[in-house]
């Protein structure tokens, strides 16, 4: 049985703690100030009108660890290479963050579990990916690569509607990248 600790000895760090890794100049999360500070993109959400709402200024701390922090695509690219390299977590921590559940735990749709320690994982081209996505209205973000980092990709992209179109575009990426 997995006990409170393990579960928290898995977890490689909180977002207060990931914004103090070195050269992370552009991470931050806000708390509770629902503005973005800085040069930054505009996220909108497509109406039921078809008008399109500026949603930028949205208290992202409603998503706490799903979204709260805010990053650019360069310090994304940093922590990836941090994390797969080690030099973000004990050896013992990132090897949990490689592996999956037993091959009987499931996902809703009967399919193999792809989400390990913060981490999900997929197959595409024959070649697997690991990493993590992050969205909230009007934003979408993802980082991937292979874990000897011969390919990877960060993207980020702006939403107008909450539907699939979001991860159609995260896969239509993944594919260009393990493309033979």
């Amino acid at each position: 049985m997995t006990s409170a600790t393990d579960v928290v000895d898995s977890v490689p760090a909180s977002a207060a703690s990931v914004s103090w890794s070195p050269g992370l100049r552009h991470t931050f999360v806000p708390g509770n100030d629902p503005r973005l500070h800085g040069p930054h993109v505009h996220g909108y959400m497509k109406m039921t009108d078809g008008s399109l709402l500026d949603i930028t200024a949205f208290d992202q701390s409603l998503a706490w660890g799903e979204g709260e922090m805010i990053s650019h695509t360069g310090d994304l690219d940093r922590f990836l290479t941090a994390l797969f390299s080690g030099e973000l977590l004990p050896p013992r921590q990132l090897e949990r963050m490689f592996t999956l559940p037993p091959d009987e735990v499931r996902m809703l749709d009967g399919s193999p579990a792809h989400y390990s320690a913060s981490l999900q994982t997929g197959t595409v081209n024959g070649i697997t990916l690991w990493g993590k996505t992050g969205e909230r209205y009007g934003y979408c973000s993802a980082l991937f690569a292979t874990r000897d980092q011969q390919r990877r990709m960060v993207l980020s992209f702006n939403p107008t509607r909450r539907d699939a179109t979001r991860a159609q575009a995260t896969q239509r990426t993944a594919e260009a990248l393990t493309r033979p």
